[in-house]
């Protein structure tokens, strides 16, 4: 049978109480009846009960991550980054996929919210609501938001220089003298795509150059909606010259749309895309990107949250971290 904490307090000589202060980390505990305490539980084995210690201490040391994609690498690399800062505090994180979702995204943090979890960091699905996250604000419940803002929430958030970031990559393509440049991008609700959109405007405004809404092409959340949004883009008469993408998902998208067509980049199309994942040097030509410190994302938003937890209190905070330009193969030189 399972050793309880009654078992520990009768070999240690001391009350049920005591033994279960000494090892919940709460109330009053003498050093000795802790010593007692401890050794004790080493030597029978005992186990903690983690649910009815949360119901003493109102804490669970869990909190929970709610993401867009689950497949998305981006996601699980700052899955990681959070995990590694939560991990190291004692903390165990429990993951939910939203599949970009606003509905779903509800339903997962109504449900990590029903498990006590002690706070969240949400990826917030285009289209959502604010009502639910503002909710857990208002109950106290620590939230920070990733990669992306809701209007209407107070919660920190931890970002990335999108603007910045995207008008780095088409100032590139600018200086190597192209003048029409397409973007492929998903859902510009998505407040990281709408940022990136207006970088790409940004960049060529200050080339000289007017955008054109026409080589401005939507997609979706997924891969298939990427090439769906590129292959609009590239297969007209008067396709660009090149094209920024503004996520990974759209880069693949764009590549098997040019792959479909028969274009060669750099020859025919140049390219420059929004995240650097591991298969960007591994294709020919490796392509050029605007690098995340997806870790030091997923890092930061947990270095934030344990913040909250401590009890820091005041006004909510925005983190940005930079991006940075990788120049390799997939723009060739001038066109």
């Amino acid at each position: 049978m399972a050793v309880t904490i009654r078992d520990v307090a009768l070999a240690a000589g001391v009350s049920t109480a005591t033994a279960a202060r000494a090892l919940g980390g709460y109330g009053h505990a003498s050093p000795a009846a802790r010593r007692k305490v401890t050794e004790s539980a080493r030597r029978l084995g005992y186990r903690p009960n983690a649910v009815a210690r949360a119901l003493v201490s109102r804490a669970t040391t869990t909190v929970g991550l709610v993401v867009g994609d689950i497949e998305n690498p981006f996601f699980a690399a700052a899955a990681r980054g959070l995990a590694d800062a939560m991990d190291a505090e004692g903390y165990t994180v429990l993951l939910a996929n939203a599949d970009e979702d606003a509905e779903r995204e509800r339903r997962a943090v109504d449900a990590l919210r029903a498990r006590q979890v002690d706070g969240m960091v949400v990826v917030p699905a285009p289209g959502a609501s604010p009502g639910h996250l503002a909710d857990l604000v208002a109950a106290g419940i620590p939230l920070v938001l990733l990669d992306r803002m809701v209007a209407g929430v107070d919660a920190d958030s931890v970002l990335v220089r999108n603007t910045a970031g995207a008008a780095d990559a088409v100032a590139h393509l600018t200086g190597l003298g192209h003048r029409r440049i397409g973007v492929v991008s998903d859902l510009p609700e998505i407040t990281s795509s709408a940022e990136r959109i207006a970088g790409y405007r940004r960049a060529l405004r200050a080339a000289g150059i007017e955008p054109d809404p026409s080589l401005v092409s939507i997609g979706g959340p997924t891969q298939a909606d990427g090439e769906a949004a590129a292959l609009r883009l590239l297969d007209r008469p008067d396709r660009p010259t090149a094209v920024f993408t503004a996520n990974n998902f759209m880069t693949v998208g764009a590549l098997r749309a040019a792959r479909a067509l028969h274009l060669r980049v750099p020859d025919d199309l140049a390219l420059v895309g929004f995240d650097d994942l591991d298969w960007t040097t591994l294709v020919e030509p490796p392509v050029t990107v605007v690098s995340q410190p997806v870790a030091e994302l997923g890092r930061a938003a947990g270095e934030r949250l344990l913040a909250r937890l401590r009890g820091e209190d005041g006004p909510a905070r925005r983190i940005r971290l930079p991006a940075r330009l990788i120049v390799r193969g997939s723009c060739g030189g001038r066109p």
